[in-house]
């Protein structure tokens, strides 16, 4: 159930975060920080969404729903990125977002995050950037779901999450590792366990510690770095093409 967890935003999203001091209180002052529960809904397809999320130490997970019921992530969103961002390209949201690992959020209400695009240029070429990166990662996923093991992607993932939350212990069930993989639950137990007993993690009853950072990056695949690259890049030098930030 989400939660108001404090009025001001006190820093810990990367986006906002890279807008210079002024800038950023000017925006931040129309956020509230919110806790999201894990598996909480913050974004639903087709609707009229009050809010842009820009997650603090919360994870969230972009998902499609087959026909039959089953789902799969098909983009995931941390302290590097925001959920809602479509719409300051006049876009709408075509997927459900819904909270992956529990923590807070910083909400900005539409009406505000549009004033704020049109009357801040730098913020403008900030979120188009982030924007980009995150279509980078989608397209990463495709790629690393197509020929990489599922063993290196339970790394990657892992990874990716403990980078967003920044801290050593978090909670992760099986039902969402098994979404983020595409793969059965009894697949990814065999991959946890693998990851367990070299001492690299522990995973019990769906809390995640990483025991070894240094460990976990080597059984990650390349998709880790090449995908944590792009979004690095996206939050500096705001003035120059996403290319050439990347290229240095």
């Amino acid at each position: 159930m989400v939660q108001k967890s404090r009025d001001h935003y006190a820093g810990g999203n990367r986006v906002l975060d890279a807008l210079p001091e002024a800038e950023r209180a000017r925006i931040a002052r129309h956020a509230c920080v919110v806790h999201f529960a894990s598996g909480d809904i913050a974004q639903q397809p087709y609707g009229t969404n009050a809010f842009i999320d820009f997650p603090i130490d919360a994870v969230l997970s972009i998902v499609t729903t087959m026909l039959d019921g089953s789902t799969c992530e098909v983009g995931t969103i941390g302290n590097e990125g925001a959920s809602g961002v479509e719409v300051a390209f006049g876009a709408t949201l075509l997927r459900t977002t819904i909270c992956q690992v529990d923590g807070d959020i910083a909400r900005i209400g539409r009406a505000h995050f549009l004033a704020a695009i049109d009357a801040n240029r730098q913020f403008e070429r900030l979120i188009g950037r982030v924007a980009q990166a995150q279509r980078f990662f989608v397209e990463q996923q495709c790629a690393c779901n197509a020929v990489h093991s599922v063993d290196e992607r339970c790394a990657r993932w892992i990874m990716m999450i403990h980078q967003r939350v920044q801290r050593d212990t978090f909670s992760l069930t099986h039902e969402f590792l098994s979404i983020m993989l595409g793969v059965r639950r009894a697949t990814v137990s065999k991959a946890a366990m693998k990851l367990q007993h070299a001492g690299i993690i522990t995973y019990r009853r769906g809390i995640v510690k990483v025991l070894s950072v240094r460990k976990l990056a080597s059984e990650c695949c390349e998709c880790y770095e090449a995908t944590k690259n792009v979004f690095d890049s996206s939050l500096v030098a705001a003035d120059r093409p996403l290319s050439e930030a990347v290229a240095s």
